[in-house]
């Protein structure tokens, strides 16, 4: 269960949650997909062997989101239209119109998925109603998307907008970089990615390699910009901070592993429960961190 990205949402407005929270998402709950259904989505329990769909913690919530897809080989469907279409070219003499192609490439779909695997995912996510956040275990900005989308089928609505600074988060990450140093409390890691302003498709991918070199700020001053940047945040935690301000490929330290080893827990779901809350209080102090750090690149 621990996270291993961050993409986070900051609540436009106060906003509390309905006494009938989770009754709304028993309402949602995850049902595996029918036959001819091509995928399925729906809330299902962070603990195990229980139907609670949340796991609360004050006022942070622990949420999980189950998605269920057939998977139907682009590759079989073709082949399956061609020889049908080869078929009517022959009986009528002439190519099969293009609307009757699509109609029939829908009924050749619908007839293969009740024989398609299917491949399930999860996603997890923090509700921080004392931060008024919304943290999700996501790199990717679509699958994000679909999780606030069914939160916000459940709720009616969701005044959130992608958390970040004002000013564009590459503007900060290439400022760092030039100047050989991020904002306390952070330190600049060995990873960055760099891209050309000019030049379409330009990329710089650094591993493991000093970002202090010149030539790395050669880059910056021949019209590149930093669009992802390796940072260490003492010894809590290490991670990527992209253009989007989503935080990626988060490695958790010594310190916390240690904390997280000497609490003993008699059962999973106690040991979800010490997880939770180990795990929230280092995000929580970290995007506080990162907020601070951003505010003072935006005055400096």
């Amino acid at each position: 269960m621990w996270f291993k990205n961050l993409r986070v949402y900051q609540f436009t407005q106060p906003f509390q949650l309905p006494p009938d929270f989770e009754s709304m998402l028993n309402e949602h709950l995850f049902k595996p997909c029918g036959r001819s259904e091509p995928a399925s989505i729906g809330w299902t329990s962070p603990v195990r062997d229980s139907d609670l769909p949340l796991l609360r913690q004050g006022e942070q919530i622990l949420l999980c989101l189950r998605k269920e897809e057939k998977v139907l080989p682009a590759s079989a469907v073709a082949s399956e239209l061609d020889g049908r279409k080869e078929a009517y070219e022959q009986e009528h003499a002439r190519p099969m119109p293009r609307k009757e192609q699509q109609a029939l490439k829908e009924d050749i779909v619908h007839n293969l998925l009740p024989r398609a695997l299917s491949r399930f995912s999860v996603t997890w996510a923090i509700l921080d109603m004392a931060k008024q956040r919304l943290l999700v275990d996501t790199s990717s900005a679509t699958r994000a998307e679909e999780f606030t989308a069914q939160l916000r089928s459940c709720l009616g609505s969701l005044p959130v907008r992608p958390w970040g600074a004002d000013q564009p988060a590459s503007h900060i990450l290439t400022e760092w970089v030039r100047q050989g140093a991020a904002q306390s409390p952070f330190a600049l890691g060995e990873d960055a990615e760099l891209r050309s302003h000019r030049e379409e498709g330009m990329v710089i991918r650094l591993k493991r390699h000093d970002l202090g070199v010149p030539e790395v700020r050669q880059h910056l001053e021949h019209d590149k910009h930093v669009t992802e940047l390796g940072l260490h945040w003492d010894d809590h935690l290490q991670f990527l901070l992209n253009d989007e301000f989503a935080v990626k490929r988060l490695k958790f330290g010594d310190r916390l592993l240690e904390q997280r080893d000497s609490e003993s827990a008699a059962s999973a779901a106690e040991q979800l429960d010490n997880d939770f809350a180990l795990m929230h209080a280092e995000f929580s102090a970290l995007l506080d961190a990162l907020e601070v750090a951003f505010e003072f690149a935006k005055t400096s």
